[in-house]
């Protein structure tokens, strides 16, 4: 006794639709575009490697007709040209060169000022204890608090800079 063979029921359009939604398509076509390409190269290497199909070689050859000679092969042409001739000069031609030669000129302003040497002015001065500036126009203040509060007084920006380290140690830091 047989069953008769049903045949199968597709599926709901809802579930055909969430289907099609859960598959992430960017990584299916991620992995076959470049396994497409791999797998059409690999046939066409294939097909450039096949030799022509040998029903040539089955035939007889054509008989050879008696009336027509066979040409001369050419001449092999040479592979290296011929060295050309050595020519070995005894008289020599003396060609002018100027070269540049530094001149000590004098200097492009006389008299002038030597440049007065950078200092503070003393209303940027603080007192010692408050801050230091290592001989640069930067202030450095000990404490973030002291630093907030002279740049709002004076209406400046403040640089925060963190170094950490063992400073006592040269080799550390």
């Amino acid at each position: 006794m047989s069953v008769p063979a049903r045949p199968p029921t597709p599926l709901p359009p809802p579930l055909r639709a969430s289907l099609i939604h859960a598959i992430d398509w960017r990584t299916v076509a991620a992995i076959g575009l470049p396994l497409w390409a791999f797998i059409l190269g690999a046939i066409l290497v294939r097909v450039r490697e096949t030799p022509a199909p040998a029903l040539a070689l089955l035939a007889p050859p054509p008989a050879p007709t008696a009336s027509a000679p066979e040409p001369p092969l050419p001449e092999p042409t040479p592979v290296a040209p011929r060295p050309r001739e050595i020519v070995v000069r005894t008289q020599f031609t003396a060609v002018p060169v100027l070269v540049p030669v530094a001149v000590p000129a004098e200097p492009a302003v006389a008299n002038a000022p030597a440049p007065a040497e950078f200092r503070l002015p003393a209303s940027e001065f603080l007192p010692a204890e408050r801050c230091q500036t290592f001989n640069t126009k930067v202030k450095f203040h000990p404490g973030m608090t002291e630093a907030a509060e002279e740049a709002r007084n004076s209406k400046k920006m403040l640089l925060v800079l963190h170094i950490s380290g063992h400073f006592d140690d040269p080799g550390f830091t």
